[in-house]
């Protein structure tokens, strides 16, 4: 990928603004394989995501913190490492509600508000599930985290961007009755923009060019990455969907993303 003149002053200025308003730099990236190989992990989407938001939170004082995690399971690499870290954790799942020493389990639909008070975390996570969400859920998702973190606290997050997502093919999704049993429903593209626009207090000024959204960015321009991740929608193990959509072998990458809240 090549910057032109004019996107290399943009972004040089974006990282100047952060400089003197003493504001982390925004992340924004793409799950790579020369990332993962960084990371240490196989060259596949959940694998890289889960590394890359640990790598993330590793570089807080977990023990003084107070993390949701928003559609987090009931168990996962990333989960059993920081839940016996961090201060509390406060779990957003469809899974029955539960309690343990410094965690509690919430039975939990994101589309709708949190129940909790304004500025009352200081980490929000998520792992690969926003994109499951309507696109107002979408939205409101980013909304909501801007509320619930406290000044200078952050969201480290990744989510996936289904490419050849069209509204017949979502309507075959939602007739696939293993994506709604399961949890993963896809019911609208992600887009980064509209989504950034609903958190400006994460978000405000940031440029990301050639994410969805936002300038360059076009599934042919993400297919022809030959660094990017994909795996693809379909049957796997014992979970099987209808023909017809693992005919479409819908390939889909995470976009990794660590935005502060200024004030």
């Amino acid at each position: 990928m090549t910057e032109t003149s004019a996107e290399k002053l943009r972004h040089h200025l974006s990282d100047l603004i952060c400089v003197l308003r003493k504001r982390p730099r925004p992340t924004i990236e793409w799950g790579t394989k020369s990332e993962a190989d960084r990371l240490g992990v196989e060259h596949r989407t959940r694998y890289w995501a889960h590394a890359w938001v640990r790598e993330r939170m590793s570089r807080l004082p977990l023990h003084k913190l107070a993390v949701l995690d928003a559609g987090s399971g009931t168990s996962n690499p990333l989960l059993d490492w920081y839940r016996p870290k961090v201060k509390y954790a406060h779990l957003l799942d469809l899974s029955p509600s539960c309690k343990g020493e410094n965690w509690e389990l919430i039975n939990c639909d994101l589309e709708k508000r949190l129940p909790f008070p304004d500025g009352s975390v200081d980490v929000v996570t998520s792992v690969s599930s926003i994109e499951h969400l309507s696109a107002s859920g979408q939205l409101l998702f980013m909304s909501e985290a801007q509320r619930l973190l406290k000044r200078k606290g952050h969201l480290i997050m990744t989510l996936s961007y289904v490419c050849g997502l069209t509204p017949d093919v979502v309507a075959l999704i939602a007739r696939d009755p293993v994506f709604e049993a399961t949890g993963c429903s896809l019911k609208a593209k992600v887009n980064l923009r509209q989504m950034f626009d609903r958190a400006p207090l994460l978000a405000d000024g940031v440029h990301a060019d050639y994410f969805p959204g936002f300038a360059g960015f076009s599934d042919e321009w993400l297919l022809n990455q030959p660094d990017i991740i994909f795996d693809y929608v379909g049957s796997y193990g014992n979970v099987r969907c209808l023909p017809e959509v693992d005919a479409l072998r819908l390939p889909w990458a995470e976009i990794a993303i660590h935005l502060t809240k200024e004030r």
